[in-house]
């Protein structure tokens, strides 16, 4: 009986002893871990980004007079009437054979090497030979040669020579124009139209005189299957008028490109072996 009464008596004990143990356990981890705030957060502010104030134009001055980057200057100043007359004539081996001037970016001329008897389409900072072309006016162009400016002119005929016979008004006789129509497509016009110095080596195309006086363009060297074939053209004609207004320089022909871009009837008369004919274009 006894026995039973000290075994309760050691469970009890064994019971309070364990009791207190956790107990004492539990108030020490909160005495450890109590300074912490699990609820707490903790945030970093950002700092506001500025917007970065931008340099003035002129702050780049230095920059831009030294063209550190190799940039092409501004073009120079138009040249004056006055100023194109006063110059002196090219020494250069050129001839000009016609303008078309109508805003700057239109202008071009035709000049031939006369060396090479080469003709080439040039508009304005072509070069040619040594020289670049500067400006272009009717009848003119204004070549940067060096360090100085010179002027190609269209040679014209001296006034003894431009004298017209006056015998030749009273033989000439109304003569029977033939007549002849062709139809074009309009892709042929427009792909040799995009290459105007390939088109003007196709065919040499040069200022006629008859007695003294430019009376249209001789067309001769024409090659085959270039577009001057296909328009019924031959070596040796000579185109005196377009849409009936007569020829005098190399101007009044060049000008047929724009009315042909434009695809509106086109007829040119033209004089073959003696023979004034009338070749009417129509495009599809």
């Amino acid at each position: 009986m006894n026995k039973f009464y000290y075994t309760i008596f050691n469970l009890l004990a064994l019971s309070v002893i364990s009791y207190t143990g956790v107990d004492l356990f539990f108030r020490v981890a909160r005495a450890q871990f109590g300074h912490v705030d699990t609820q707490k957060m903790v945030m970093q502010q950002i700092p506001e980004v500025k917007q970065l104030k931008r340099s003035p134009l002129s702050s780049f001055k230095a920059i831009t007079d030294r063209n550190i980057f190799g940039t092409p200057k501004n073009a120079p100043e138009d040249v004056k009437k006055e100023e194109i007359e006063a110059l002196q004539p090219t020494s250069l081996k050129i001839a000009l054979l016609g303008t078309v001037t109508g805003n700057d970016q239109n202008d071009w001329a035709v000049i031939e090497e006369t060396g090479k008897r080469k003709q080439g389409l040039y508009r304005v900072g072509d070069s040619v030979q040594d020289a670049i072309v500067k400006k272009i006016v009717r009848g003119k162009v204004v070549l940067r040669v060096g360090a100085r400016d010179e002027v190609l002119t269209i040679k014209e005929r001296s006034s003894s020579e431009t004298k017209e016979p006056r015998s030749a008004h009273r033989a000439a006789k109304p003569a029977t124009r033939r007549e002849r129509t062709i139809t074009l497509r309009r892709s042929d016009i427009d792909e040799s139209l995009e290459d105007i110095n390939s088109l003007l080596s196709t065919a040499l195309i040069r200022p006629h005189f008859t007695d003294g006086v430019a009376d249209g363009l001789a067309i001769s060297r024409i090659k085959s299957g270039s577009i001057f074939r296909k328009l019924g053209l031959r070596s040796g004609d000579i185109v005196k008028g377009i849409n009936g207004n007569p020829i005098e320089t190399p101007d009044d022909i060049l000008s047929i490109y724009t009315d042909m871009k434009a695809g509106s009837p086109i007829s040119i008369q033209i004089k073959r072996r003696g023979q004034e004919r009338t070749i009417n274009y129509k495009f599809r």
